[in-house]
């Protein structure tokens, strides 16, 4: 595999998916204003995922278990005036 590369952005009132084909392997999200939602695509013990709000100054790091299985299935959305602090790195 390449190097790693670090990606960072602010995001506001728009919305930001990962999907495993972009290989990140981390993502940091900051509510610096919100409210910001993090929705999971999976289904764990056959309960599907909710979306999980933050308000201003929550977060959440999420880590993948491997370069060989990244993140997949995230999405962060920004609404009603919602912003977000994104770093990311992917391979």
């Amino acid at each position: 595999m390449g190097a790693t590369n670090i990606w960072s952005k602010t995001i506001t009132d728009t919305s930001l998916t990962i999907s495993a084909s972009q290989n990140v392997v981390r993502i940091s999200v900051l509510a610096s204003q919100g409210p910001v939602t993090i929705l999971g695509t999976s289904v764990f013990n056959g309960t599907a995922s909710d979306a999980v709000t933050f308000a201003t100054g929550q977060g959440v790091t999420l880590t993948a278990s491997s370069t060989a299985n990244p993140i997949d299935g995230v999405t962060i959305a920004c609404t009603g005036g919602g912003v977000a602090d994104i770093v990311l790195s992917y391979q």
